[in-house]
């Protein structure tokens, strides 16, 4: 296990995606940033450690998908660290995910609930039927925008 001492948070740049691309193939996470997204990586001693992206989606919606943490730092906490620090991103607009079952705790724990498949807008039930029919264990969750305490 490698010992975790300082973590850094950045939104990368459209200029620095290839990066991230290549941290995710060297996780053999098959997975590629694209342009209009927001990446958001951890950082450990300058090189990326972990990685997700926030996909804009229609009706003011995001898909947050390919949250990866390299193998080495896995289990140290470095997954809940970047979820936390998302929390003002994810709080602008509601995100969905389409978590593996077993990891239903953890993105709960960042504020995200199951929803049930039939209940979905299209453009999110159409790519998670995809998936299920190809066999992944997955479930539909969705983190609420923050209320509105203007009114």
């Amino acid at each position: 296990m490698k010992a975790v001492h300082r973590l850094d948070i950045e939104c990368l740049a459209p200029l620095q995606l290839p990066l991230v691309n290549r941290f995710y193939r060297q996780c053999r996470y098959a997975a590629k940033a694209g342009r209009g997204e927001q990446v958001y990586v951890v950082k450990a001693q300058g090189s990326i450690v972990a990685a997700v992206r926030l996909v804009p989606k229609p009706q003011h919606h995001r898909f947050l998908r390919s949250f990866c943490v390299a193998p080495p730092y896995r289990r140290q906490g470095v997954g809940t660290y970047l979820l936390r620090a998302l929390a003002p991103a994810l709080a602008s607009a509601p995100c969905y995910c389409f978590p593996f079952a077993r990891l239903q705790a953890f993105y709960a724990a960042a504020g995200f609930v199951v929803r049930e498949p039939q209940a979905l807008p299209d453009f999110i039930q159409q790519p998670f039927n995809r998936y299920r029919l190809q066999g992944r264990d997955i479930i539909v969750m969705l983190r609420p925008a923050a209320a509105d305490d203007s009114g």
